[in-house]
C-alpha cells in the first residue's frame, strides 16, 4: 500500500501523479501500521488533499485538514519514525498549540535520531534554558558539519552578540558566510545588508583595484538581498533604504518598488519608512491620508518611530 501510495505521490513511468489517490493509499498504509506512511500521510493531510479512491478526475483539495495531520503525525511519532517527529514538532507550532510537553519530547525524539533540524530545535531550547555552551555545540556538532544554513546563522547570533558564546566578529561572520552559502534566507538577508553598509562609499584615497573589489563586495550584497527579498521582508526593505537614504545617487522608483514588496510580505518597518518617503515630500506614490493610515497601522504593531511621530502630532 504504501508503495503504490508513494508512486501516485510522485508519479513514475506508468503511473501518473495524483495526490488523492495517493492521500487514499498513504492513510490505508497508515493505519495498517506501516511506519513511514503516517508522516507522508500527515503531510497530505495538512497540505488539505483529500482520500479519492477511484481517481477519476482532478485531486479535491480543501483548507488543512489539521485533526487529521496531528492524528497521523502522533501515530508516527509514536512508532519511532523521527520525520514524524520532527513533523509533529512544526505542526503543534502551525496550529500555535499549547503542548509544550509534546512538542519536547517529540523534539528530543527526532534529535536522538540524529536529525539535523531537531538537533538545532533542542540546541536552541537547551540554550534558552541556560545550558553550557559546551552542551549546546555537541548537539550542533552535526548540523553543522552538514552545513545546515539555520545552525551557522544560530551561531553567528551568538558570537556577534555575545550571549552563548565570547563575542568574536571574526567567527560571527565566518559562520553567517557559511549560512549565506547554504542558502538560509535570513542569513542571505543579513549577510547582504552587511556588505552594503560596509561598500557603498568610495574611501578617500582608493587605488583603482580597492575599488574593483569594493564595488564587488557592494554588488555581492544586492544580489544576496535581491534573493532574500523574494520572501524576506526585512532584506526587500533594505533594499529600499538603500534606493532611498544610502545610494549615492538616489532612485525613488526602485525604493518605493522594494518598500511595497516589503509591506507585502508583513514587514512592518516598511510600512513606516514608505509612509515617511511622502510625509516627507519625497514621494506621492500615496495620498498623505494614506501615509498617515500606514504610520498608525505601524504604530498599532510596536514601530517605535510611528509611535514618536504620531505622538508629536498629537501634541500639534
Amino acid at each position: 500500500m504504501f508503495a503504490v501510495g508513494k508512486a501516485y505521490l510522485h508519479g513514475k513511468e506508468d503511473v501518473a501523479p495524483h495526490a488523492g489517490h495517493a492521500v487514499w493509499w498513504m492513510e490505508r498504509a497508515a493505519r495498517g501500521g506501516h511506519q513511514e506512511a503516517c508522516v507522508q500521510a500527515a503531510r497530505l493531510a495538512w497540505d488539505g488533499f483529500l482520500p479519492d479512491e477511484r481517481a477519476l478526475g482532478p485531486a479535491a483539495r480543501t483548507a488543512p485538514r489539521k485533526d487529521d495531520a496531528l492524528m497521523f503525525a502522533r501515530l508516527g511519532h509514536q512508532r519511532g519514525d523521527p520525520e514524524a517527529s520532527l513533523f509533529l514538532v512544526w505542526l503543534l507550532d502551525a496550529v500555535k498549540m499549547k503542548a509544550e510537553a509534546e512538542r519536547h519530547e517529540a523534539l528530543q525524539a527526532a534529535a536522538e535520531k540524529g536529525l539535523p533540524l531537531a538537533l538545532v530545535g533542542l540546541a536552541d531550547i537547551e540554550a534558552r534554558s541556560g545550558a553550557s555552551a559546551e552542551h549546546v555545540m555537541d548537539l550542533l556538532s552535526i548540523p553543522l558539519e552538514a552545513n545546515l544554513g539555520i545552525a551557522h546563522h544560530m551561531v553567528s547570533t551568538w558570537y556577534g552578540q555575545g550571549t552563548l558564546l565570547a563575542q568574536n566578529e571574526q567567527k560571527a561572520r565566518h559562520h553567517l558566510e557559511i549560512a549565506a552559502g547554504a542558502g538560509y534566507v535570513p542569513a542571505m538577508g543579513l549577510l547582504g545588508e552587511c556588505l552594503m553598509v560596509e561598500n557603498h562609499r568610495q574611501i578617500e584615497g582608493e587605488e583603482r583595484d580597492e575599488n574593483r573589489e569594493r564595488l564587488r563586495r557592494l554588488t555581492r550584497g544586492e544580489s544576496l538581498l535581491r534573493k532574500a527579498a523574494i520572501s524576506n521582508g526585512r532584506a526587500a526593505c533594505v533594499l529600499g533604504d538603500y534606493w532611498s537614504r544610502i545610494a549615492e545617487t538616489s532612485d525613488m522608483q526602485q525604493s518605493i518598488q522594494w518598500y511595497e514588496k516589503s509591506v507585502s510580505l508583513g514587514f512592518v518597518g516598511a510600512l513606516f519608512m514608505s509612509a515617511r518617503l511622502v510625509l516627507e515630500g519625497r514621494s506621492d506614490h500615496m495620498t498623505q491620508q494614506e501615509a498617515w493610515s500606514r504610520l498608525e497601522r505601524a504604530a498599532v504593531a510596536g514601530h517605535a518611530g510611528a509611535k514618536e511621530i504620531l505622538s508629536k502630532r498629537s501634541l500639534c
